[in-house]
């Protein structure tokens, strides 16, 4: 049997590997469906990626990182100030006032879900992920607002993250 040669022929889709900091880390741009039941970890396995170790070691003087490595981050939901969305974005200004040697260029914002941008108002020259959160029972006119980031926000450079813990 002869051995299939396998080309890439979408060399403008392929982004730098300067993004993922971790092996198990998704590739930019992605689009990232979580699901699991009430309280099963979803949104700390979101924040693992988003904060990996680095916030633990800025504290300790060591460098860490985060497994994505984003440069925008915005929260889209219900629940936007809960203590563990507090506590991303107040990392997310540790890293972008730290010092010079582990600052990072990124920046954090929270929306309501009423409050959804066009995709197309982001800039394709920075990474840009995008959590929706507890939005999957949300009305249809949400829904239709959010399948444009899974269909085409890849073009913007955008990642979709949606946890998802209702079974239908």
């Amino acid at each position: 049997m002869r051995r299939m040669e396998y080309y890439i022929y979408h060399l403008d889709e392929i982004k730098s590997m300067k993004n993922i900091n971790h092996p198990a880390s998704p590739a930019f741009p992605f689009r990232l469906l979580i699901c699991g039941g009430s309280d099963s970890g979803k949104t700390n396995m979101i924040l693992n990626l988003l904060l990996g170790n680095k916030i633990q070691r800025l504290h300790k003087k060591r460098k860490g990182e985060r497994y994505v490595k984003n440069d925008d981050l915005v929260l889209i939901g219900k629940h936007i100030h809960e203590p563990k969305w507090r506590l991303v974005k107040k990392c997310y200004k540790i890293f972008a006032n730290a010092p010079e040697a582990t600052r990072e260029n990124v920046t954090f914002q929270a929306l309501k879900a009423n409050a959804i941008p066009d995709v197309t108002k982001f800039s394709s020259d920075r990474n840009t992920v995008v959590v929706f959160e507890d939005l999957c029972a949300e009305s249809k006119k949400i829904q239709d607002q959010i399948v444009p980031y899974f269909i085409s926000g890849r073009h913007q450079g955008i990642s979709s993250i949606y946890p998802m813990s209702r079974e239908w």
